[in-house]
Parts: C-alpha cells; structure tokens; sequence
C-alpha cells in the first residue's frame, strides 16, 4: 500500500501528539546557517523542530527519526506507518555502529 506523503506527515503528526511531543515549525537556519530540525528535549517535555518550507518527504524524515525511539507498542498505528518508524529505527542503528 502506497500512502500520500501529506497523509503519511498527517499521521505521524498525530502520533506525535499522542505521545504527548509537541511539533514546533520554525525557520531554522539561514542561507550560511543549515540546521535540518529533529528531536529535542526542553525542561523535561520533548519537542520536534522543524521548519515547513522542508520538502513533505524530508519533514516525515524527521519525524519519523524522531518518532522511531519512542515506544509505540501500545498505540494502534497503520501498518504502514509502523513500518516507516521501523526503517527509521533500523537506519539510526545502523548509524550508532
């Protein structure tokens, strides 16, 4: 099954809201200055930064990224979107090695 990216941002959007993960889009960077976004934590709640001009398919990048070392077990997700965190967990431990 082949999902829209918006749909696919539109679904790991509400997860994130689900975990309880705020979603901040702000201008990050400038034209010398090239910051991508992802995860952070700020007094002990979890952000994820990004910015909107970010093409769809880089933004479910850094979403996913960010979403995939999060618990989801518990939660009902398409087994699309499980496979997208899965990949995104996969690539993370691939680059810890």
């Amino acid at each position: 099954m082949n999902m829209q990216p918006r749909k696919v941002l539109e679904y790991l959007e509400d997860l994130a809201e689900r975990l309880g993960i705020e979603i901040v889009y702000e201008k990050l960077g400038d034209e010398e200055f090239s910051v991508r976004g992802g995860l952070c934590k700020v007094q002990k709640t979890y952000k994820i930064f990004m910015t909107r001009s970010e093409p769809v398919d880089s933004q479910i990048k850094i979403l996913a990224r960010a979403l995939s070392s999060f618990n989801t077990e518990d939660i009902y997700l398409l087994p699309f979107i499980r496979e997208i965190l899965e990949m995104s967990r996969r690539e993370e431990k691939g680059r810890e090695l």
